[in-house]
């Protein structure tokens, strides 16, 4: 009996209005980009000796775009709606979702080697018991690879910041505000627990395009740092769009 093959050829689903080459290398470029960023912090932070290595699958790249493509299209040409163009939400939901279920980094190390001995660069101020609490930390990180660089694309996508609308003295106001306390010591702080929450919806739970749009909405409501373009319009200009 001989070998079956399955031959994959090119879907094509661009066009000269909405999903254009330009716009598509765009976000193939922002893609790359957010995968760098989290590639460098890793390596930065791993110690010289260990042996890991990253890649990321070019294949699997092409397909998450094309497949947000096709999902974002049904949306734009369905008869339901009046979308013409799809937002920043939208976008982002779409390529983050595709990237998860495609999963285009691949970690790689030695098959005598225990991922789980992966050691980081120790800090001077750095306890013996913080030190390994930043082990195990960045043990998970190299098995989640992945769901780190979908925040990155979805929350840098929507947020600029570098540019802090909210600062302490605000954070102060709310925070005394009809004597209720605010959660949070300061902004900062707030993101970086609802980063590690949106990291955690995206390892362990079941999440489609239309959860993430309303959680990066929901990110929104209080503007606690600049956006990087004009997110609630559907006819955004690309210089608009990341």
């Amino acid at each position: 009996m001989g070998k079956i093959f399955v031959y994959y050829d090119y879907v094509d689903v661009l066009d000269d209005k909405v999903f254009t080459k330009e716009r598509t290398d765009k976000w193939w470029d922002y893609i790359v980009d957010s995968y760098t960023i989290v590639y460098e912090e890793m390596v930065e932070k791993l110690d010289m000796e260990c042996p890991i290595q990253f890649s990321v699958n070019r294949s699997l790249l092409e397909e998450t775009i094309i497949d947000a493509i096709i999902g974002m299209r049904k949306i734009v040409d369905s008869s339901n709606n009046s979308v013409e163009n799809p937002n920043s939400f939208k976008i982002a939901a779409y390529l983050s979702y595709w990237w998860l279920r495609h999963k285009p980094i691949a970690v790689h190390y030695p098959t005598d080697f225990d991922i789980n001995d992966v050691k980081v660069v120790r800090k001077e101020s750095e306890s013996d018991e913080q030190y390994e609490d930043n082990c195990k930390r960045t043990i998970w990180q190299l098995k989640h690879m992945n769901e780190i660089v979908a925040v990155q694309m979805v929350v840098n996508y929507i947020f600029d910041f570098n540019v802090e609308i909210c600062g302490k003295l605000q954070c102060g106001v709310i925070k005394n505000k009809d004597k209720q306390k605010f959660c949070f010591s300061d902004f900062d702080q707030m993101r970086r627990v609802i980063l590690d929450k949106l990291l955690y919806y995206f390892s362990y739970r079941a999440i489609a395009p239309k959860m993430i749009e309303h959680i990066l909405e929901a990110y929104t409501f209080h503007p606690a740092w600049g956006l990087t373009g004009s997110h609630w319009s559907g006819e955004l200009l690309e210089s608009d769009e990341i």
